[in-house]
Order: C-alpha cells, then structure tokens, then sequence
C-alpha cells in the first residue's frame, strides 16, 4: 500500500493527455484554383503572377453541426481565420485568400472547433523579379 501511495503525488501532478480530435483531416493542400471540388495546381511555391490560393481540406468524423477553422499566417502573424460547415462525413471545403503583391512565407492550418491542429501546409509567393 505504501509504493502506491508514494506514487500518488506523481499522478495527481501529471497533465491529462491530451484528447485526440474526432475530426481527421485525410487531405489538406494549397493550390492556384479548385476545379472539381479538389486541387488543381498544387503547390509549396507561387509565382508574383499568382492572384490568390486555395485551402482545399477533406475532413472525415463530423456529427451533428460540426465545423473546422481555416487559418491563414503571413510571416508568422495570422492575417484571416475561417469558419466553415462541415456537412457530412467525409467532407470536402475550401477556403481562397488572396495573396498578390504579398511575397513572403504563409501557412494555411486547419484547426478543429477546440482549436487542436488537423493540417498544416507551409507554402511560399514568391517576390517579383527586377531586371
């Protein structure tokens, strides 16, 4: 009884672990355009030309009036957060931001209704050239 009782300062002390979301992101991807309720030139790198890019997620797990938050960061500050409906399980959404004149390092992440990560793409739009 002793060991289990020396043992019990170290468990009340623990954090809980953390509840895995019952949400699942099976595809997240940054593209030019969506065509066909998917990516359609995806990409980790954009050209000056591009106007602006897509967040494209598939989620799989929504009950009820389930939702997921799409964040958009530009050089580490988050600019735009989204919330979209999730209507079925699996689910296809999206969501565009424009980027032109905006060279530099974004992120799209998509974040459960708790705010715990299901999807990060990192991506870069690329500064124009001079000649």
């Amino acid at each position: 009884m002793l060991p289990l009782l020396l043992g019990l300062p170290a468990l009340l002390a623990a954090p809980p672990a953390a509840e895995a979301s019952p949400l699942k992101a099976t595809e997240v991807a940054v593209c030019r355009e969506i065509v066909d309720r998917g990516c359609d030139s995806e990409g980790r790198t954009f050209g000056p030309d591009v106007e602006s890019v897509a967040f494209f997620t598939k989620i799989e797990g929504a009950t009820g009036e389930a939702f997921v938050f799409h964040v958009w960061s530009f050089e580490g500050k988050e600019i735009r957060r989204s919330r979209l409906s999730l209507k079925a399980s699996p689910y296809r959404t999206w969501s565009l931001k424009r980027v032109k004149d905006q060279p530099g390092r974004w992120k799209a992440e998509v974040l459960d209704p708790i705010g715990r990560s299901l999807g990060v793409v990192e991506f870069t739009v690329q500064p124009p050239k001079i000649d």
